[in-house]
């Protein structure tokens, strides 16, 4: 039996349409909020996170290397695509995605009210059970931000 753990990262900077904010999406789901990422792809930080953290666990390329900023094709991408690319990967190479934390860092929106419709998304997603909370930035200076820590449990092999 193969099991290894990958961590996944992701940071955006958050504004209103005035700014570039996009619409606030949040592991696959729409989340109502005055502000949103701004970022190259739909910004969700989330699918972002959790996809480089299952392309880690199974020795992948990471996220921007497979789909750089500098690639037009990429400019306002559906970040499904990517988690979708990580768990095809994964399976290629005869991973099983165990399971999935995620903690969100941001002050708006609140995670919260919406944990338990991004859970469900994900698990849709990736097929494995997943646990996320939210928490804020308690002042910092990383407000104004959405901040994702993810790791991913990956196994291959008979168990015993």
């Amino acid at each position: 039996m193969d099991i290894r753990i990958g961590h996944g990262y992701d940071l955006h900077r958050l504004g209103g349409p005035e700014d570039g904010g996009k619409d606030m999406v949040i592991g696959g789901v729409h989340v109502a909020c005055d502000v949103g990422p701004i970022a190259h792809s739909d910004g969700d930080a989330v699918l972002h996170a959790v996809a480089d953290a299952i392309l880690s666990a199974v020795g992948s390329l990471d996220l921007g290397t497979l789909f750089p900023d500098t690639d037009s094709e990429n400019k306002d991408r559906n970040s499904r695509d990517f988690i979708m690319e990580a768990v095809n990967r994964a399976s290629e190479g005869g991973w099983a995605i165990c399971n999935v934390d995620v903690t969100v860092l941001c002050d708006t929106p609140k995670i919260a009210p919406a944990r338990e419709s991004i859970c469900n998304s994900l698990v849709t997603l990736i097929g494995a059970p997943v646990n996320i909370k939210g928490k804020t930035h308690e002042g910092t200076n990383k407000e104004g931000a959405i901040e994702v820590h993810a790791v991913a449990l990956v196994q291959r092999g008979q168990t015993i």
